[in-house]
């Protein structure tokens, strides 16, 4: 019986030795990793037979995970180690669905003296088993670095890859060391320092795992001797703790044994100037907020790790369902190829959504069993953990401190939390660096400036050190003080610095500036300084559209001032206006509204502060016009102007005047409206960038142009309406200002889309809108949103759309926002005509008609009496219907309204015809009509002259 020890098998012009890991072709031996060399070893004792591939995973990686595309390389090696054995006969074919078979014939023997023709004799080297490289995770979404990293290490010869705990560093080092290993002579060798906890050792470490151990005094001259001659890649992996001792090593072998090539991983340099330092950032993510299908999210490589090694080890099917979770678990992980190996080991026992929620809350979830893995690497937190206990403690400390930051931060956020009597600015700078250097403070430009930030990771873990450390609340409060003081100097520059580069600059904060004010108004905070804050913050709530948040935190913290002493009489004033200007948009417009506006003005008026006395009535005026009271509205309006004038503020009198314009244009005043409100927009255009968003809630140009496209469009210019209203839509976007965006929805971009024929145009604006108010709460356009949706339903001929229109009338009059309630019933009447609801038509008419009184709003009443003469009509009374349609025909002209005027023009002359009067008909519409540009494409004028065609063919 041959001993196992002593077996060799011979195929072809091989030779393979597995207890030596010699394999020998014609005498000489051929390179050739561990893995491959324990694969051939099972395929060739078992020749002829189908090995599986779970065979071969428990035989080449017992206890271990693998991906099968390490199988697949691993197999590819050994195939090219193996040319065929014949012209067309490969020595291992694969068996589909079941696994590989060895096909050549083996011949098995003892081990004989065999001589390789180039070993040289006394030489250690030939036959001297390297340690092989490491079995890694799937390696996706690198080739890019892989190869250019190869191309770096032929150039270069020592390359240290740095980067943050379980980024991949050394799957990546692996990938570079596979490839080198099958054009370099001698392979490569890999050794792990990660267990050292000597520096003296790292020489040992090298030695044993180049296959020699050895008492020698002069270990770095032994292993010199050992590389003497070698062209091999030597990969030092985990180096950060023991970095100068690889640091010497290194820089001596690179001098004496340049064939050799050095590839080092660690969290920061060795520091060296003979090494070439290679960062490696995290896995790419998909950005957040995009809607992406499952094939989409494959595109970036960390949905495309997770998943795959998600079906690898539990069958997971991934969906378009599941891709938006997917993502948002890659990004929570920031890409780091650990985590996400980590987390989809947790599919087995936790559906995404559900391991999504478990990261929400800890990364405790990022766990491994593994009887036979690096510790280190079992849990996300404790590679952290490696990594700060290396750290001084002014790094460590620093380290817990950068955690009260949400996201990305400058240096002089740093310096603004970090700086006291006892630390130096330098010192600051100096520890950020050091950090940086240690992977554990990542670096990136955002808008040309340079920023640093915490991974989650990091952040999370860093953060419960701070807590255990007792610094947590010190740490808090040093976030809100500096926070009130950038905030405080926000609010001042708001008045002249540009808003693309203010917002930018502050708006980058606010996740810091939710956390600090959340801070100091709980148990252990500073509720003052939660006020103050709050305040301070005003400006950014309102340039950034957060409506319901800023009236959830301007309540609060007036709760708080009125619980308290007396505190600032400028700080509540201007944290009831802020509160007043978002009820403005609350579901529901009661007396409370009323209320605040009216003790923000007494305060405003008591301070003597004119800018706040001007928000507070504009704002007070914009509620009386929303609540129907136009009559009221123009009256606070008429003190706006007499104070602005007064006070010469030359930049709030265009608001003011925009505001009376529309108030009177839905008062009936439409000529004069457009009229205004084209020499107004004429007049902001120099001025465009000094437009301030905040002071008056919405974009001034956005504001005029809605008003001006509605006034034109009813003034028959449906051409320049159109143009005028995508222009609005253009800047509102453009701005990137919600409520800007949505009130130019909600007035123009879906009405008025519709009121030209524009289906399709009003449908995606109404999505649009919706989404808006999906993403910033602003209550009370939801009603309107749902009315549209209605409107553009019955413009389809859809039968539900009357009851959805109805209810959200019903919606809008319990929420008091009733301004254009009579149009929007007026709209609802004509639907239910259109599905024979000749009761529902003429509640809803007779609705509008009462409510056009009660608020005044007479722009609308043409349309009112032409939607009531065609209930008539549907009734049998033709007379009335006659009368009624002459009375909106006469109220559209007295007010300058040509575009109700055709509409009415347009039901009358059919109402006409059918009563044989077709050349009174004819003759009515067509002077009308003959008043539009007839290339116009506009639904009424295309309606108008089908009509007249049909008139006069007749």
């Amino acid at each position: 019986m041959i001993d196992r020890q002593t077996r060799e098998y011979r195929f072809g012009d091989f030779v393979f030795v597995p207890h030596r890991q010699l394999l020998l072709r014609k005498g000489v031996p051929v390179v050739a990793g561990s893995r491959a060399l324990a694969m051939l070893e099972l395929l060739v004792s078992r020749a002829g037979e189908v090995v599986s591939k779970e065979a071969l995973r428990s035989h080449v990686w017992p206890n271990t995970y693998l991906h099968e595309s390490n199988l697949k390389v691993t197999i590819s090696a050994l195939r090219r180690l193996l040319p065929h054995a014949t012209a067309d006969l490969p020595y291992i074919v694969t068996v589909p669905g079941r696994g590989y078979r060895f096909v050549a014939p083996v011949q098995v023997a003892v081990e004989q003296a065999v001589a390789p023709a180039e070993q040289l004799p006394g030489s250690p080297i030939a036959s001297t088993p390297l340690a092989g490289l490491p079995i890694t995770s799937a390696i996706v979404g690198r080739d890019e670095e892989i190869a250019g990293l190869e191309a770096r290490l032929a150039a270069e010869g020592w390359v240290t890859i740095v980067g943050p705990a379980g980024v991949g560093k050394t799957t990546v080092a692996v990938g570079v060391a596979e490839r080198l290993e099958e054009r370099l002579g001698d392979g490569a060798c890999f050794v792990d320092l990660a267990s050292l906890t000597d520096p003296q050792l790292v020489g040992a470490a090298v030695a044993t795992a180049l296959g020699v151990h050895s008492d020698a005094a002069d270990l770095l001259a032994q292993i010199v001797d050992i590389l003497r001659g070698r062209s091999m890649v030597l990969v030092l992996d985990n180096c950060e703790h023991v970095r100068n001792a690889v640091a010497t090593l290194a820089e001596h072998l690179r001098t004496v044994m340049p064939c050799v090539l050095i590839f080092a991983t660690s969290r920061e340099p060795m520091g060296s100037k003979s090494e070439s330092v290679f960062r490696l950032g995290p896995l790419q993510t998909p950005y957040a907020g995009r809607e992406l299908t499952a094939r989409e999210a494959m595109t970036y490589p960390a949905v495309e790790l997770f998943v795959t090694l998600a079906e690898q080890a539990w069958d997971y099917v991934f969906s378009d369902d599941d891709a938006p979770v997917v993502a948002a678990i890659c990004r929570r992980l920031d890409g780091i190829a650990l985590a996400i190996v980590l987390a989809a080991g947790r599919l087995s026992t936790s559906s995404p959504v559900v391991l999504l929620g478990l990261l929400n809350e800890s990364f405790d979830a990022l766990s491994l069993e593994a009887s036979n893995g690096n510790p280190r690497h079992q849990t996300l937190l404790a590679t952290l953990d490696w990594s700060y206990r290396l750290l001084s403690r002014d790094e460590a400390q620093l380290l817990r401190l950068l955690s009260v930051f949400t996201g990305a931060f400058s240096m002089e956020d740093i310096i603004g939390v970090a700086d006291d009597r006892h630390v130096r600015v330098a010192e600051i700078a100096a520890g950020t660096e050091s950090l940086v250097a240690k992977s554990l403070v990542s670096v990136t430009y955002l808008d040309g400036a340079l920023r640093y930030r915490l991974l989650d990771a990091t952040r999370s873990f860093a953060a419960a050190q701070l807590a255990t450390s007792g610094e947590h609340r010190s740490a808090q409060q040093r976030l809100a003080d500096y926070l009130l003081v950038v905030f405080e100097r926000a609010e001042a520059e708001w008045a002249w610095r540009a808003r693309s580069e203010w917002t930018a600059a502050y708006g980058r904060r606010a996740n810091d500036l939710r956390k600090a004010i959340e801070w100091a108004f709980g148990d252990d905070g500073d509720a003052p300084l939660g006020v103050r804050l709050t305040a301070a913050a005003i400006p950014l709530w309102d340039e950034l559209s957060t409506i319901a948040e800023s009236v959830e935190r301007a309540g609060r913290a007036l709760r708080a001032i009125d619980g308290t002493e007396p505190g600032d009489p400028e700080v509540k004033m201007k944290l009831m206006a802020s509160y007043a200007s978002g009820l403005n948009f609350s579901e529901h417009l009661g007396r409370e509204v009323d209320a605040a506006w009216q003790e923000g003005y007494l305060l405003a008026l008591g301070l003597g502060s004119t800018d706040y006395q001007l928000r507070t009535l504009w704002g007070h005026a914009v509620l009386q016009s929303f609540s129907g009271r136009h009559g009221h509205a123009l009256a606070t309006l008429e003190r706006f102007r007499v104070l602005a004038e007064r006070e010469n503020d030359v930049t709030a009198m265009p608001d003011g005047t925009r505001l009376t314009l529309m108030t009177r244009f839905y008062l009936g005043e439409v000529e004069e409206a457009a009229t205004g409100l084209t020499a107004l927009a004429r007049s902001q255009v120099p001025a465009l960038e000094q437009a301030r968003v905040a002071r008056f809630q919405v974009d001034r140009l956005v504001g005029i142009r809605v008003g001006l496209a509605l006034a034109v469009w009813m003034r028959g210019d449906h051409r320049q309406a159109q143009g005028i209203m995508q222009s609005a839509l253009d800047r509102a976007a453009e701005l990137d200002h919600r409520v800007s965006q949505s009130n130019a929805l909600a007035q123009i971009g879906v009405p008025l889309a519709l009121l030209l024929g524009n289906i399709e145009q009003a449908r995606r604006n109404g999505a649009l809108l919706a989404r808006n108010l999906s993403l910033h709460e602003t209550a009370i356009w939801s009603p309107v949103s749902r009315f549209l949706d209605g409107a553009i339903a019955a413009a389809e001929g859809d039968p539900q759309s009357v009851d959805t229109m109805r209810a959200a009338i019903d919606a809008l009059i319990r929420n008091n926002f009733v301004i254009r309630v009579p149009m929007y019933l007026a709209m609802l009447a004509e639907a239910a005509l259109a599905h024979d609801r000749l009761d529902e038509a003429r509640s809803s008419i007779a609705a509008a008609h009462e409510r056009s009184d009660i608020q005044a709003e007479r722009w609308c009443l043409p349309e009112i009496l032409r939607v009531k003469g065609l209930v008539h009509r549907h009734e049998g009374d033709m007379e009335g219907a006659r009368q009624t349609l002459w009375q909106a025909v006469e109220a559209a002209a007295a007010i300058g309204a040509l575009t109700f005027e055709l509409r009415a023009a347009m039901d009358l002359a059919e109402l006409l015809d059918d009563a044989g009067e077709r050349t009174e008909a004819a003759r009515l519409l067509s002077m009308i009509h003959a008043r539009f540009d007839p290339s116009l494409c506009s639904r009424d004028v295309v309606r108008s002259g089908e009509i007249l065609e049909r008139l006069r063919g007749g």
